[in-house]
């Protein structure tokens, strides 16, 4: 039972605490300018004089209230001096105080704002005024008033100067007010504060950050001793007086007698405004919707050039790139986009840029809503409709945003919908209506944060927690019963204590660190990964889209379409629905919901257009008229309510919902409420949640701001629904459907994070997308099994009352009993315009599918009318004109020649002249001449004779040379069995072959030649494409009636080949089905003008460039101008593997740097001239140059290049600049490295070197001339990520040297005429046919050439990582692999059969290699997607040709390793037993010990080894001869000489020369006294001198103090000496992986030179390699002679492993993953671990500071730890140790 549970039954009435509610007066009242100015002082009055003409009327109003002390709520609208108003009453005190002296230097007033670009705003705009005061108009007694700013982003060294300084003006954000509080040492300089400033209040309060805020004003107002006015900063909202008890609501001065006051001053929202509809074109509302932006583009660029300065506001980030994208390719100069996911850096530079009238127009999403200061815009543009009046206002205001400015702004639709939802917005704007804030309350996750970060300022008692937090407005109401489960659930998740007795709470442990890394209520939206049954990762969903996904839901990703199957944690788990309709439009979820106000102008105009119908007048004059809209939008607007007036005279209202059933395979419904999508989520939910109770399957569910759509397995009477939605547990049926949503999933996930239990970092490091999703995984599923839990219920409230409109719903269902209220039920084919766009958004998914031969197979005609405009697929072309076309393509044989290029086009020749195409051309022809014509073909070898295939209508016909080897591979395999085969591929075609005729006397064929098949799938592929080619447009049916093939195969190859973009599909005989045709003779017979290339040509091409085999990887590199990754090289170099990486990467010649838009990549020296001049004017500062002139011209490391910098925590900011300035250096190639080999470093060191002044960049469109040389033919598109230079400048560039005739475009299909920019030299080749290259190759997809086609390849082999596998330019299959834990493992292999003996060749060259990578093990779980247990014959054969065997676990084949698993347990207690550890291997005493032991590092390392310990080490030194010098790990150990000289022989290192006389030194003395004295030195610096040389292992200490120079080991083979210390070091240990030898060893060890060694030791015997342990998935050496000597040990003692162990490397991951620590006491219990601590050890005690461990078996912990103490005996100590000895 809980312990909540105990303590509610002490108090069984819940505590009741009365919050009064302040008293609230409007102020209206002007005081005079004269009077007003009086009351302020000189200098104040004197600048305000001379900076403003008058005061505004909120300044009169507000400013004399200020003054007066009162509370003050100022709302008025954008650009009325609301911000001066605030402050000016603030410096006029401030200053006076100056004066006469009084001021303190403490914070006097904190402003608080929304963004930290608000606050940074505010700061320089505060900072201007009062040094114009202070300057001009004070006296020079006075004294400065400062201003701060602490923000996330503020230096720690501001911070410390902020304390030791504060400033008198702090300006804030909510968070950071929030950590300030917190903090003991920031709290006292607040206690003087007299005022607090809340800006932009209308953003902050209706959310949880507002909540939040709340929370603190609670807080400060208990912790801060003076009386803080508050004035709280909006423009126009309502209701103000919710808004105003928000503000007041804690403040200190309430009493019990009279309630607090305060005065709203609100200024009229009306102030004058330009407002307008501007249509794209007359032809709105018959232009196709994706054709809008681009006429919407338009329009903003001829706007933005009539103005000075415009914002454009878009409600996207994406829509944002997009449209900034767009308007600098038509050609807008000064164009910029601003949004949230910019880089700070680049944000600011486009405020600052606006702001001195640099630029002309700045596209923005939300981020310049606020009132950010950008000066002079004298224009906005809202592309689309905004969803809310507030937000419409907010930015117009920013337009004429100067005191007296006449905002100006245009609305653009982006659809007839948004349209009408625009007209009814700027009505209720020139209405005056306004949108009412709705405000979280009692949110249990921002309180459960609150309490937290309450424990850091002290303990508390409960109930005193419980009233400051009752003082917060939002929680006036909280129960008391949620307040104690809240502290519940933060102790049963230990981010606090509990002492339920005591009745107080405290901090816990890290909790502090938590909730100073992850305060704020702003929620990530993590991604997840999209991944098939075969584990094959299809992609990312945002997690806004994946809450509206539920099983079965089909949707479209990356052109493909998937079946949700299930999710599960971070996982959407997904089938491919090839050829199914996308059940979710991909925009649903993302996009926030429109007003309920908004929506009810959306109503009220509806209605009265219903009327003026129904009264027969026109609807023009009203638009025009009434509501003042221009010609083409009043013409628009009228169209598009005639045609859903033809429809249906029925239109939502307040009183009525219409619902259309839609003809359909599936029962679907289409409801218009036109109430907003929070309404139309909560009545959907509520619909589906009824239809699932009653067993009725939803198999889709969409909404948008209009209604939704809901597709059911069964009908539903529509008559009955009023009744159900009436019943009492509706509300109960909509959260059990809710529960089971993704909405939910989501909810929970940011709430678990907000309430600190699932923190997004840990410290400095940041919480991973995955691990982060895991983790709320877990922890919803824990909250599930509750019966009333806390996060759970609190998701709920969030969706009920934020994301659904259940207020509306509610109140909607209350008032069905009316006859007023009505459910217009009616039966459709297709919905009325109102409910189109919901059902057509779906269909609009299609046209991003792979191939739209589904678009044609699947659509109504009508729908595509609508998808495509006026132009559907169709293209009108009558048969004549076909005809006439396709006989000039092939002109009528007239000599043997002519009768060669007719049969390459044809299939086999024979005397019946059954081919079409020869009955076409032939049939005028005598047989005697065509007769002849053959002989000679024949005799000229140009034509021959096939047999042997089996195929009677392939066996002794005549073909062309080209298309023999195509139809006796199709014969051969037609009757292998090709014909019942839905995938050509899965044929093996091993052993087939058939016969060609090679000589022939008379015509007749004289000797025969045995043939094998050519690849199959390129054989289909090519006979389809000349059947197309020479008889035009066919169907899929009609093509495979003519072929040997299954029609599912044909179908499959035409869909590949659309994807290729070398067949089109569509109407072009007017059949019903679609009908493929040849791209390229689709785009001639269409009118097309310009010459085209073939795109296969063009991609062979490239293939033939890219692959060019040379002798040097030099070469390799030169030609690609930059690699990434090692396995780049392979098939570009010959005889290249893996290993030979390493050199590669330290010649001299190669550079390492960011070379392209930040993608780091190596080159060689003579190519960074290019990669410098593809770039722009580098941007270089003060720091950036400081840094550049270190830089000498050998180079320098990093660490020499910081070494004169600050370092240490209070440098920090210091540090994080200077690396910030090393980033822009790298980031604009202005410096690249090289890297080097360093002698004991695992790592190669990284050099500097200067190349900005020292290597000269090549003029830009020499550049780019050379780079096209280099990877052309290339388009614009991609010359992108190379160039970093402006598109507009890349045109340009581009064109220029195309008219120098240095470049040349061609054009190629793909599918529409493609630019491709090329080299002279390669577009001659591209004339002239090319010989296709057939090797296969497995490629990684940041290869090269895969990069280049990246998006075909996955549309051909699906989305997703993997190694595509391509034979040629065709990607024929995909590998899902990846190195984990030192083996590869291998998902899954997709090959066609056709192609297995050309991959087992191809694969086992790359298994190899693998090897250089120190991966030897590999594991394969499935081929084609098939567990490998189950594949056939020649899978099975080909895995063994390979070298894998079963695991033995009926899954999964292994390949250089074995299977032999080991309990945990047991090969712990054999480490122990092998190590002396345990209780029965353990030595007599130390003595003993000793001699068995190398390296020790102090008492702790040898007591637990000896059954008796008596004499510390120290004391044993002089009698073992023990001395302390540095392992190989940097420790400190004891031990004898001559392992020291053994360790130094391992280092392999030469002293320096300038210390040669030190070691020379030591040599012949022993004193360091001496050496001091000789050399007059302090000890200081004498230990300064020594310590590098102690590290180095050159010198250790004797057991008398003295030192002593070492000398290397005799053995001069360094290869024989580590490979025999690497034998000792791991005979001991029964398992051991390669980390884990590598951390023993240390850095002397390369992880290449252990794996050589371990390898040696597995072919003699010594060890044997692979899974060794159950639990334990990396792949392990064990000691086959100790794993089998197990029996007869007995079971391991409890004990501790201590820090100093080297047990303690060993167990290093497992302190890291599951404790936490780095290096730490574990504690063991069974043989396993439980906890870690970390402690401090001195005056004889253990003092625990930390502990992480098993809440379980804390009281086993303990005790083993207090064993640990007494054997050691030195007493365990410290608060820590005994709060949890007390829990336990």
């Amino acid at each position: 039972m809980k312990r909540s549970i105990q303590l509610l039954l002490q108090f069984p009435k819940a505590r009741k605490v009365t919050i009064k509610m302040p008293s609230i007066e409007y102020v209206d009242e002007k005081m005079e300018t004269e009077e007003l100015l009086g009351r302020l002082c000189p200098p104040v009055r004197n600048w305000f004089v001379d900076k403003f003409p008058d005061f505004t009327d909120p300044q009169k109003t507000a400013i004399p209230r200020i003054l007066n002390g009162d509370h003050l709520l100022l709302c008025s609208p954008t650009g009325s001096g609301k911000t001066l108003t605030a402050f000016l009453s603030i410096i006029d005190d401030l200053i006076r105080r100056s004066l006469d002296g009084s001021l303190k230097n403490n914070v006097q007033c904190v402003y608080i704002s929304p963004i930290k670009a608000l606050a940074n705003d505010i700061q320089k705009n505060l900072i201007g005024p009062l040094t114009e005061i202070k300057e001009n108009y004070m006296p020079k007694r006075g004294k400065d008033i400062k201003v701060g700013l602490r923000t996330g982003d503020t230096p720690q060294k501001e911070r410390e100067r902020m304390l030791k300084h504060p400033p008198h003006i702090l300006i804030t954000t909510p968070e950071s007010l929030a950590l300030a509080l917190a903090s003991k040492r920031f709290r006292p300089i607040l206690n003087d504060m007299k005022w607090m400033i809340i800006d932009e209040m209308h953003s902050l309060v209706p959310s949880k950050r507002g909540t939040h805020l709340s929370l603190s004003l609670a807080l400060m107002d208990s912790v801060i001793e003076s009386d803080v006015q508050r004035i709280g900063i909006s423009a126009t909202m309502e209701p103000l007086e919710a808004v105003a008890e928000f503000l007041v609501a804690s403040d200190s001065r309430e009493s019990n007698s009279e309630p607090q006051k305060i005065s709203i001053v609100k200024i009229s929202g009306s102030r004058d405004l330009d407002l307008d509809i501007i249509l794209p074109t007359p032809r709105f509302s018959s232009i196709p919707v994706k054709e809008i932006l681009d006429r919407n583009v338009e329009v903003i660029k001829q706007l933005v050039e009539a103005h000075n300065t415009t914002l454009v506001f878009v409600n996207t980030r994406n829509m944002t790139e997009t449209v900034v994208q767009k308007l600098k390719v038509v050609g807008l100069k000064g164009v910029e986009g601003h949004h949230g996911s910019m880089d700070k850096n680049i944000r600011l530079d486009v405020e600052q840029k606006l702001k001195h009238g640099l630029l002309r127009c700045v596209v923005s999403s939300s981020s310049l809503e606020m009132g950010i200061d950008i000066g002079s815009v004298d224009f906005v543009i809202q592309v689309g409709s905004p969803g809310s009046i507030a937000t419409a206002l907010q930015r117009i205001g920013r337009a004429g945003h100067q005191v007296g400015g006449l905002p100006r702004a245009r609305f653009l639709p982006s659809s007839p919908h948004d349209l009408l939802e625009l007209v009814a917005l700027q009505t209720g704007i020139l209405r005056g209506n306004m949108d009412l804030l709705k405000f979280p309350e009692n949110s249990l996750d921002v309180l459960a944060q609150f309490m937290i970060g309450l424990t850091i300022i002290r303990e508390w008692d409960i109930d005193e927690g419980y009233d400051l937090v009752k003082t917060s407005w939002p929680y006036r109401n909280l129960p008391y019963d949620d307040y104690i489960e809240v502290l519940d659930l933060l102790e049963e998740e230990r981010r606090i204590w509990v002492d339920w007795e005591e009745n107080r709470f405290g901090k816990r442990g890290y909790a502090q660190m938590i909730y100073y890394t992850n305060i704020g209520t702003i929620a990530p939206d993590n991604n997840y990964m999209v991944l098939t049954g075969d584990g094959t990762l299809v992609g990312q969903l945002s997690s806004s889209f994946v809450s509206s996904l539920r099983g079965g839901d089909v949707f479209l990703l990356g052109g493909s379409t998937y079946r949700v199957a299930s999710i599960r944690g971070s996982r959407v788990n997904v089938t491919s629905a090839t050829g199914y309709r996308p059940t979710i439009p991909s925009w649903t979820g993302e996009t926030a919901s429109r007003t309920h106000e908004l929506s009810q102008e959306v109503l009220d105009l509806l209605n009265i257009i219903s009327v003026q119908s129904r009264l027969g007048l026109d609807n023009k004059i009203f638009f025009r008229e009434a509501l003042g809209l221009n010609k083409p939008v009043a013409n628009a607007i009228s169209q598009f309510l005639d045609e859903h007036g033809a429809t249906t005279f029925q239109v939502p209202s307040s009183d009525r919902i219409l619902v259309e059933q839609v003809e359909a395979p599936l029962p679907t419904y289409v409801i218009t409420t036109c109430r907003g999508r929070g309404f139309n989520l909560a009545l959907g939910y509520l619909f589906a949640g009824i239809a699932a109770k009653d067993d009725i399957t939803i198999h889709e569910l969409s909404f948008d701001e209009n209604g939704f759509m809901i597709k059911l397995s069964h009908e539903v009477e529509i008559a009955i629904i009023p009744s159900i939605f009436r019943s009492d547990n509706s509300d109960e049926i909509l959260q059990r459907y809710l529960m089971d949503s993704q909405l939910f999933a989501k909810r929970f996930r940011e709430i678990s994070s907000r309430s600190m239990l699932n923190p997004r970092r840990i410290g400095a490091d940041e919480v991973s997308p995955k691990q982060f999703l895991q983790k709320a995984d877990q922890i919803l599923h824990k909250h599930r099994q509750m019966e009333d839990s806390v996060l759970v219920r609190e998701a709920m409230n969030e969706i009920l009352n934020s994301d659904l409109d259940m207020k509306q719903l509610r109140k909607f269902i209350s008032r069905m009993d009316s006859e007023d209220v009505r459910i217009v039920h009616r039966r459709v084919k297709m919905p009325s315009p109102l409910g189109m766009t919901l059902f057509m958004s779906s269909f609009e998914d299609l046209l991003s599918l792979r191939t739209r031969a589904y678009l044609i197979k699947d659509v109504d005609p009508e729908i595509l009318r609508r998808l495509l405009g006026a132009r559907s697929l169709a293209t009108d072309l009558d048969k004549g004109k076909l005809d006439d076309y396709y006989q000039s393509k092939v002109a009528k044989p007239s000599d043997p020649a002519s009768l060669l290029r007719l049969m390459d086009m044809g299939g086999g020749l024979e005397k019946t002249l059954t081919n079409p195409l020869y009955s076409n051309k032939l049939k005028d022809i005598k047989t005697e001449t065509i007769r002849s014509w053959v002989h000679e073909l024949a005799e000229r070898g140009l034509i021959t004779k096939i047999r042997s295939t089996g195929h009677d209508k392939i066996d002794n016909k005549w073909f062309s040379m080209r298309m023999a080897e195509v139809h006796g591979t199709l014969g051969c395999l037609a009757v292998a069995g090709a014909a019942d085969m839905e995938d050509l591929r899965s044929l093996y075609t091993g052993g087939l072959n058939y016969e060609l005729a090679n000589e022939f006397t008379n015509g007749q064929p004289s000797r025969w030649k045995k043939s094998f098949l050519s690849d199959p799938m390129d054989c289909l592929r090519l006979k389809l494409l000349d059947m197309l080619g020479s008889e035009g447009p066919q169907t899929a049916k009609e093509l495979s009636s003519r072929l040997p093939f299954p029609f599912a195969q044909v179908e499959s190859i035409l869909q590949e080949l659309e994807i290729r973009n070398l067949v089109s599909i569509g109407f072009f005989t007017q059949t019903n089905d679609g009908e493929f045709i040849l791209r390229v003779d689709e785009y001639r017979i269409t009118g097309g003008q310009v010459d085209v290339v073939d795109y296969r040509t063009l991609q062979t091409l490239l293939l033939q460039k890219s692959f060019t085999l040379y002798d040097e990887p030099k070469d390799a590199i030169r030609s690609l101008t930059m690699v990434q990754r090692r396995d780049e090289l392979l098939h570009r170099v010959k005889n290249y593997r893996f290993r030979d990486w390493k050199d590669i990467k330290h010649d001299s010649d190669v550079y390492n740097g960011r070379l392209l838009h930040n993608r780091v990549g190596y080159t060689m020296e003579d190519q960074i001239p290019i990669f410098l001049g593809l770039r722009g004017e580098p941007w270089i500062g003060q720091l950036e140059q400081e840094l550049l002139d270190k830089i000498p011209a050998y180079g320098i490391s990093r660490t020499d290049l910081l070494a004169d910098y600050p370092k240490g925590k209070d440098s920090f900011h210091i540090q994080r600049t200077i690396k910030s300035a090393l980033g822009n250096l790298e980031r604009q190639l202005l410096v690249a490295k090289q890297y080097v080999a360093i002698p004991n470093r695992k790592r190669s060191l990284a050099i500097f070197r200067k190349l900005h002044g020292v290597v000269k960049p090549l003029p830009f469109e020499e550049a780019l001339d050379q780079l096209i040389s280099h990877i052309g033919p290339v388009r614009l598109h991609t010359l992108r990520f190379f160039v970093s230079q402006p598109v507009e400048e890349l045109a340009e560039a581009l064109r220029n040297l195309e008219n120098s005739k240095k470049i040349i475009r061609v054009v190629a299909l793909q599918p529409d005429p493609t630019d491709y920019y090329s080299s002279l030299e390669d577009a001659e080749v591209l004339l002239s046919p090319l010989a296709e290259d057939r090797t296969m190759r497995i490629l990684a997809q940041s290869d090269p050439f895969c990069s280049r086609f990246i998006q075909e390849i996955r549309m051909m082999l699906k989305q997703g990582w993997y190694h595509p596998v391509l034979k040629g330019v065709d990607p024929i299959g995909r590998i899902l692999m990846f190195v984990v834990n030192d083996y590869l493992e291998i998902k899954d292999i997709n090959i066609p059969h056709s192609y297995l003996d050309e991959f087992k060749d191809t694969f086992s060259e790359l298994l190899e290699n693998y090897r250089d990578r120190l991966v030897d093990v590999s594991v394969i779980h499935a081929f084609n997607g098939i567990p490998v247990h189950d594949c056939d014959d020649n899978i099975q054969d080909l895995l063994s040709d390979l070298g894998f065997t079963t695991m033995g676990d009926g899954e999964r084949y292994i390949r250089g390793g074995v299977v032999e698993p080991r309990k945990r347990k047991e090969v712990n207690r054999l480490l122990f037993h092998h190590h002396a550890l345990h209780q029965k291997s353990r030595w007599e005493n130390e003595t003993m010990a000793l001699e068995h032991i190398n390296e020790l590092r102090d008492d702790f390392s040898l007591r637990g080894r000896c059954e008796m310990f008596r004499v510390d080490l120290k004391s044993m030194a002089a009698a073992h001869q023990l001395h302390q010098g540095t392992n190989l790990r940097g420790h400190l150990v004891w031990a004898r000489l001559a392992h020291f000289r053994r360790l130094l022989s391992i280092r392999n290192i030469s002293p320096e020369d300038e210390d040669m006389d030190i070691l020379q030194f030591f040599t012949e003395h022993h004193d360091p006294d001496l050496f001091m004295e000789r050399n007059a030195m302090k000890r200081s610096e004498f230990r300064k001198l020594i310590s590098p040389l102690v590290r180095s292992g050159f010198l250790i200490q004797d057991y008398r103090g003295g030192f002593k120079t070492v000398i290397s080991s005799i053995k001069t083979d360094l290869w024989e000496i580590k490979r025999d210390y690497l034998r000792e070091l791991v005979q001991n240990y029964p398992v051991i992986t390669l980390k884990q030898v590598e951390r023993l060893a240390g850095s002397p060890f390369s992880a290449e030179e252990i794996s050589d060694v371990m390898r040696e030791f597995e072919d003699d015997g010594t060890l044997i390699k692979g899974f060794l342990v159950d639990d334990l998935q990396d792949i392990c050496w064990g000691r086959q002679d100790m794993l089998e000597g197990l029996g007869g040990i007995l079971r391991t003692r409890d004990l501790v492993i201590p820090p100093s162990d080297p047990l303690n490397h060993y167990f290093g991951s497992v302190l890291r993953e599951r404790f936490g620590f780095g290096s730490a006491y574990i504690v063991f219990h069974n043989e396993e671990p439980i906890a870690a601590f970390k402690a401090n050890t001195r005056d004889g005690k253990i003092e625990i500071t930390d502990f992480v461990g098993d809440s379980n078996l804390e009281k086993e912990a303990v005790r083993v730890m207090k064993e640990f103490a007494w054997e050691h005996d030195m007493p365990l100590s410290g608060k820590l140790f005994e709060r949890i000895r007390s829990r336990s």
